[in-house]
């Protein structure tokens, strides 16, 4: 998958949530770089895809939150969950929280009421208080859903796609849990990592899909994978960042992932790695 431009779709205030979530990322990618500090999401799958609503101010005050907490944590890794309600109807709230940012929570708190006051009240927002000693960041907005009557916001093209056997080896667990959540959406039976590989028949014949960080492949496994693909269609997927360059591996990946995951990218690839055969069942 390439590295592409991502727009945030308007119609009056429609905006997609994945597109936000790819301009923040974007806008943070040189402190993160220069901190070495890996941003990952996490997505409730009852979170609609498209939200009514001020999508700039939203992605203004996040971009200002997580550039304060780049500026200010000490953790190699940190997590922006986006939640939502189980019922997500007409209008509902949805929770923005980071996690464990390392930072006092004097100083979230103070950051919070004095820098992100204004955007809070712009968009009806909220920061919600724990009392307990803690140093997440945690706000609660409202939105309305910008598909009103749909259960599923992804719906893969064809039920061939879904419920497939996929085998993630990161070296990241946070990231990996992340994008499992993400593969289950689908009815995916998903593994994560060597140890769970091996409790699983140890047998990489068996997985329709490999998702695997660039960060960890050797050339030896990469063999393995290339053997293996001689006997059954295993796809192969690199999880890299934007700044990867071509190699001479095409022969055996079947996408190139660039980071950072989200729910739609999921579906993107899902799509991506399945539509030929797809198409080949029905001609």
């Amino acid at each position: 998958m390439k590295a592409e431009e991502y727009t945030i779709e308007r119609e009056e205030d429609i905006f997609n949530i994945n597109s936000v979530l790819m301009y923040l990322f974007s806008s943070i990618k040189s402190i993160a770089d220069e901190k070495n500090i890996e941003l990952i999401y996490e997505m409730d799958s009852t979170l609609p895809r498209k939200l009514r609503g001020d999508s700039k101010t939203l992605l203004q005050m996040l971009t200002e939150m997580l550039t304060f907490v780049f500026q200010n944590s000490d953790r190699k890794d940190i997590i922006l969950s986006i939640l939502s309600p189980e019922d997500f109807l007409y209008e509902e709230c949805i929770s923005f929280k980071i996690h464990e940012t390392n930072i006092s929570k004097e100083e979230v708190l103070a950051f919070l009421e004095i820098n992100l006051s204004k955007d809070l009240e712009i968009l009806g927002g909220k920061i919600i208080y724990d009392h307990g000693n803690t140093s997440d960041i945690y706000l609660s907005i409202p939105f309305k859903n910008g598909e009103l009557g749909l259960r599923r916001h992804y719906r893969l093209p064809d039920k061939t796609m879904v419920g497939k056997k996929t085998l993630l080896l990161f070296g990241n667990e946070k990231k990996a849990q992340s994008v499992k959540k993400m593969f289950e959406y689908f009815l995916y039976d998903v593994h994560v990592g060597f140890d769970d590989f091996k409790k699983h028949e140890d047998d990489l014949a068996a997985y329709d899909i490999l998702v695997m960080s660039d960060k960890i492949t050797t050339k030896e496994f990469e063999d393995t994978i290339a053997r293996i693909q001689e006997d059954v269609p295993l796809k192969y997927v690199l999880f890299r960042g934007s700044d990867f360059f071509e190699d001479n591996d095409a022969g055996i990946v079947s996408e190139n992932f660039i980071r950072p995951a989200t729910q739609e990218k999921i579906f993107d690839l899902i799509v991506s790695l399945f539509k030929d055969e797809t198409e080949a069942l029905t001609r």
